[in-house]
């Protein structure tokens, strides 16, 4: 009984825990369904997110297709308008080109004038174009073309006599470079330079250019009036050597015109002065020469050169009756035209001293003839922009040789009669003012003192004038 009762009991414990196990295994299936049915809805909710990305990835896409497509037509049409543009600029590259070597430039010059028994006057003196060409790098061509608007209609206005309303070339020529003689390796190389045509001398003294390396004042003065009238209408063979300078012209000699006034225009005196020629009766040529040397620049001066020029021509037959007119008659009609001296430019800071010493025998009447020109320029060393300059002239003539004339009291004297031959010193006081890089005002008087001969007295003819030089 006993052994059936365990039989029973073991039986009946098998059987709970099968039962046990069962209600355990029906719970944690269902736990586990429950989950699976968690994942189910998730993973449709991800499902259905991953659509919406989808969605909104494929419509990025067509969004990027899009723009591409745009951005491809925006690129072909920038393209095409860089290609129109690119076809202008390319246009006008071509006329740039042939047009780049061209340099245009030039000044408008007005003045106000006042002068011994004259009257006022102010005027728009002068409008200059100036035109460069460069045609290569060795050879150029220049014009300058000056016009002179009016003449105040007035024979007391300083320009009546000689400027307008006229136009003219006041230069025109052909600049040939790099003409250079080759001396070996050990001498070096002469540089040379050729000039043809119509413009200012280089080959003879200081060159009267009306800069701080030329005359300085605005007008020539006593000095280069009577000796250097600047511009001629030749050849010119420029050279350089180390420090040395040697310059031959060969050109229509200058001329000698009776209407040349000295100082005051009203004052009825004139002098023995050149003008430049631009046509001749073939029989007056002219050669000038220079010869310098250049100092290197050290601690005593900035500049230092001093040179020497020769100039020889033979004179026309209108010369020379010019030139007994403007003398008295004294001159021996011999055609010689012939001059030589010395010059001389320092500067050191904003101190200059030039100075030039010629002795001339122009148709058998001999004369002197020198200046001196010391310069501040105080705009080198202050805010201020005024340049001073000072100059003092003299044409010192041989009075050995005139005609025999008769003073108030009847008593004869040997002395020239005519103004022209007369001595002449003269002053010039010159304060310019630098308003702009292109703005030049001029503040100029000549104080001119003669040495007329006995029993004759001329009239003062001091002159001077305010100007205002615009570049362009």
């Amino acid at each position: 009984m006993m052994k059936n009762l365990k039989f029973i009991l073991v039986i009946g414990c098998l059987l709970g825990m099968t039962l046990a196990t069962t209600g355990l295994a029906d719970a944690g299936q269902a736990s586990v369904e429950k989950q699976i049915q968690i994942m189910r809805e998730q993973m449709e909710a991800m499902q259905n997110k991953m659509m919406d990305l989808e969605k909104e990835l494929t419509n990025a896409q067509q969004s990027a297709q899009h723009s591409a497509v745009q951005a491809e037509q925006s690129n072909q049409e920038v393209q095409q308008q860089l290609s129109e543009v690119t076809g202008r600029f390319s246009a006008i590259e071509d006329v740039t080109s042939k047009f780049k070597h061209i340099k245009i430039g030039g000044y408008v010059r007005s003045r106000w004038w006042k002068g011994d028994h004259q009257s006022n006057s102010f005027d728009v003196t002068e409008i200059a174009l100036q035109l460069r060409y460069d045609v290569s790098e060795n050879i150029s061509g220049e014009f300058h073309l000056w016009f002179h608007p009016n003449s105040n209609q007035f024979t007391s206005s300083e320009y009546n006599n000689w400027a307008g309303p006229t136009t003219f070339m006041e230069s025109g020529f052909a600049e040939i470079r790099n003409l250079n003689i080759n001396l070996g390796e050990d001498l070096g190389m002469i540089n040379g330079k050729l000039i043809v045509g119509k413009t200012r001398n280089q080959a003879f003294g200081i060159v009267p250019n009306g800069s701080i390396n030329g005359r300085v004042t605005s007008d020539y003065g006593l000095f280069q009036n009577s000796v250097n009238i600047s511009r001629i209408t030749g050849l010119q063979y420029l050279t350089s050597y180390k420090n040395f300078r040697w310059n031959f012209a060969l050109f229509n000699g200058w001329g000698y015109s009776n209407n040349n006034r000295y100082g005051g225009r009203d004052a009825g005196i004139v002098q023995l002065g050149v003008s430049q020629e631009n046509t001749d009766d073939n029989s007056n040529k002219a050669f000038s020469t220079r010869f310098a040397y250049v100092f290197d620049r050290n601690d005593f001066f900035d500049k230092f050169e001093i040179g020497t020029s020769y100039y020889k021509s033979d004179l026309s037959n209108r010369d020379t009756a010019n030139i007994n007119q403007i003398t008295g008659g004294v001159s021996d009609l011999s055609r010689k035209d012939e001059k030589f001296g010395f010059d001389l430019a320092i500067d050191k800071g904003p101190y200059m001293f030039k100075a030039e010493w010629l002795r001339g025998d122009t148709s058998g009447i001999e004369a002197d003839y020198f200046y001196v020109m010391p310069g501040f320029l105080l705009s080198k060393v202050s805010n201020i922009p005024v340049d001073f300059f000072l100059r003092y002239s003299v044409a010192d003539f041989n009075e050995n040789a005139g005609a025999l004339q008769f003073d108030q009291n009847g008593n004869g004297v040997l002395d020239r009669w005519a103004s022209g031959a007369w001595d002449k010193s003269q002053v010039t006081a010159l304060a310019k003012v630098h308003l702009h890089p292109r703005a030049k005002l001029y503040f100029e008087y000549y104080w001119n003192k003669l040495d007329e001969p006995n029993g004759v007295k001329a009239q003062s003819n001091d002159y001077g004038f305010v100007e205002l030089i615009l570049f362009y």
